[in-house]
């Protein structure tokens, strides 16, 4: 497929010279017969000179206007050159004519209207094409096509919801011909890949440099102040080199070298390493353990994981299944790679996973791929973790993402700002309606943030006033964050990624609330709602729970601090209040390390309340040891009863209160221990 090695060569095949122009002139062709036209036609398409073909075919058409198959060849070859206009134009004769001819055709046709931004006809198209009959020896493609309707609906909800992100065409670096994978390089270079001819030529027959080639420029601001071609080596003459990437001390240089594999549209890719000497750098050396004979490798990315460990990172087609996968090899400490590995499912899918760039810093994955729902053909992707350990892969929704390919994703030291590979509306076009592939600026600009809603369990009204304040849970410690009233328009504090928060709530005449957050590594959206239910004091029962421990332990599990935190807000809502709070343990040990243990359990909940800001003398313990059990400890035949034992480990609390009359009635219930099973 036309993007695998992001060359794009088929843009940039074309006949004539620099005398001539840039367009065929068919029209000093007008005494050929239509038949030789057509002849002229299919040799161009077979050779891979898309836009000269396309010409011919439209020459062709004029005469010849009910001919499916031609009608056929036209769209799909301006579907090559990326012309979506006129491909959507063609396939629609295509399906008007006769749809059964060529089946793929009403698929194509609705990645041609995805490709416009016509989200809902793209949508029809690609369910009617799942709806056609189709002989057992057509292409089906109906898993795919239910992904792109996935993506048409996607796709409406992220341009009605746009990220906080900005997109810039880099105008001072790009030209007519495709310029791809940039990455920033420290002292503000840019390292990118380009066909810098300023003329389409026919490959074929021209003396011109038409080949892609590594590029240095370095920039202030905006503004670019030197832009040059890297020395040779690592360029080479007659062959296509790009996708280049540095490692972090400047002296390695990863990259592709491409020549043509059967037509100029079809390329070979393999990847290699050049070092640098000084001023120079040494004769490029093929790393053949990532490359695979007859097949193509490319888009190499440096990486670090949190264990330390260097990867290299590439896509490649050696799967054998015809489409492109990412891959990883660990590198050496001798400078050689291990044998590479296609990462999981959670990156790779059926279409293409192309281009990844590792942010070591924050260890996430950024790669593009047109194999998941997506708002143009390749989307760009994010992905936390490491080999051997991925989370969930997110679409970074647009306007990152467009409707046209959008890849080579990649982030400077500071991870907020970046570059982009593009042929979204906007880039250069050089031939009508055909867009090369450009450079985009990007800044991230996304900030996450929690908006809590208070609601009343009494009346499941908003409670508007509720003083909010956000903790950051920091181990065994809370860090204040910020605070603000609760109201209609609502209060919103700032989060970080990934991080654990407390979320309090304080109102007159409502018992205190506390909520835990956990923020995702890649949020749905940049503001979190957050619904709270807060209780108004009635004289009503208040649900207080036990505490469970872990088998011959003292220490407060984690996950039922939240309890604990519940009583800590009736005492600090009510000051005169005291509490009571009683351990227990099941029956095994004598009983007199139960009671110890007893002992232990209680005091530790009461210190952890203390440190909370409880005055001491607001607590009493009690330790009962094995005396007092809310479940058997044995079954009926003596066996031993874990489950019953894990809910005798506990303690309980009381609420003393000053004047019964006017508190509410508190429920003191069991609850359930969790993960409080002593190992078998």
């Amino acid at each position: 497929m036309r993007y695998l090695f992001l060359l794009l060569l088929p843009v940039a095949v074309f006949a004539s010279s620099p005398e001539e122009g840039t367009k065929q002139k068919t029209t000093k062709y007008d005494k050929l017969s239509i038949r030789k036209k057509l002849k002229i036609a299919n040799k161009l398409y077979e050779e891979g000179s898309y836009l000269n073909a396309a010409e011919y075919y439209e020459e062709v058409v004029k005469v010849k206007k009910d001919n499916v198959k031609i009608l056929h060849f036209l769209a799909e070859t301006f579907m090559g050159i990326r012309n979506y206009e006129k491909a959507e134009k063609y396939y629609a004769e295509v399906i008007k004519l006769d749809a059964a001819k060529y089946p793929s055709d009403q698929f194509n046709y609705g990645r041609a209207l995805k490709a416009n931004g016509k989200y809902e006809e793209a949508k029809s198209s690609f369910q009617k094409y799942i709806a056609a009959k189709r002989d057992k020896d057509d292409a089906d493609f109906s898993r795919l096509a239910k992904t792109e309707i996935l993506g048409c609906d996607s796709a409406v909800v992220w341009k009605a919801n746009p990220s906080k992100v900005i997109v810039e065409n880099e105008t001072a670096l790009n030209k007519a011909l495709p310029d791809y994978s940039a990455r920033s390089v420290k002292g503000g270079k840019v390292l990118y890949s380009s066909i810098k001819s300023d003329t389409a030529i026919n490959v074929s027959t021209a003396k011109y440099d038409y080949y892609s080639k590594l590029y240095m420029a370095q920039k202030e601001g905006k503004e670019v102040k030197t832009d040059a071609v890297l020395p040779t080596p690592p360029n080479a003459g007659n062959v296509h080199i790009g996708n280049g990437y540095l490692s972090a001390d400047e002296n390695n240089l990863y990259f592709t070298r491409c020549e043509p594999r059967g037509n100029v549209s079809s390329m070979l890719c393999k990847i290699y390493k050049s070092s640098r000497n000084g001023a120079e750098w040494s004769d490029p050396v093929e790393l053949k353990s990532l490359n695979k004979e007859g097949f193509s490798s490319t888009h190499p990315a440096l990486a670090t994981s949190s264990d330390g460990k260097n990867w290299i990172l590439f896509s490649s087609d050696q799967a054998g299944k015809g489409n492109m996968d990412i891959f990883g090899a660990e590198l050496l400490a001798d400078g050689s790679s291990a044998a590479p590995q296609k990462l999981s499912e959670e990156i790779n899918t059926e279409g293409d996973d192309v281009t990844p760039f590792y942010d070591s810093k924050n260890g996430v994955l950024y790669f593009s791929s047109n194999g998941r729902a997506s708002a143009g053909g390749l989307d760009v992707f994010r992905i936390s973790g490491k080999p051997g350990e991925w989370g969930t892969a997110v679409n970074l929704g647009m306007p990152l993402n467009s409707s046209s390919d959008d890849l080579y994703f990649s982030l400077d030291e500071t991870s907020k700002k970046g570059y982009l590979t593009s042929n979204r509306e906007g880039s250069m076009a050089l031939f009508g309606s055909s867009r090369a592939d450009d450079i985009y600026n990007v800044v991230l600009i996304r900030d996450i943030f929690v908006k809590p809603t208070y609601v009343s369990r009494l009346t499941n009204q908003p409670v508007n006033g509720v003083d909010a304040a956000l903790y950051l849970v920091n181990g065994k410690n809370f860090d204040f964050i910020g605070s603000g009233l609760s109201s209609s328009e609502g209060t919103v504090m700032q989060v970080e990624r990934g991080a654990t928060y407390k979320l309090n709530g304080t109102k007159q005449d409502f018992w205190p609330s506390v909520e835990t957050i956990t923020i995702e590594a890649e949020p749905a959206t940049d503001t979190i709602l957050k619904v709270v239910y807060i209780d108004p004091i009635l004289k009503k029962k208040i649900k207080i729970e036990n505490v469970y421990f872990e088998f011959d332990k003292s220490n407060v599990i984690t996950f039922y601090q939240q309890q604990i935190d519940s009583v800590f807000n009736i005492l600090s809502g009510n000051p005169t209040y005291q509490l009571e709070v009683s351990g227990h343990t099941d029956s095994k040990g004598s009983d007199k390390y139960n009671e110890v243990l007893s002992k232990k359990r209680a005091e530790a909940v009461a210190a952890y309340l203390v440190k909370k800001g409880i005055e001491k003398g607001r607590i009493k313990t009690a330790y009962l040891g094995e005396t007092q059990p809310i479940a058997p400890n044995e079954g009926k035949d003596g066996s031993d009863d874990p489950e019953g034992r894990a809910r005798n480990r506990r303690v309980e609390f009381k609420v003393i209160v000053d004047n019964p009359k006017d508190a509410p009635e508190f429920e003191y219930v069991p609850g359930d221990p969790q993960g409080t099973l002593e190992k078998k």
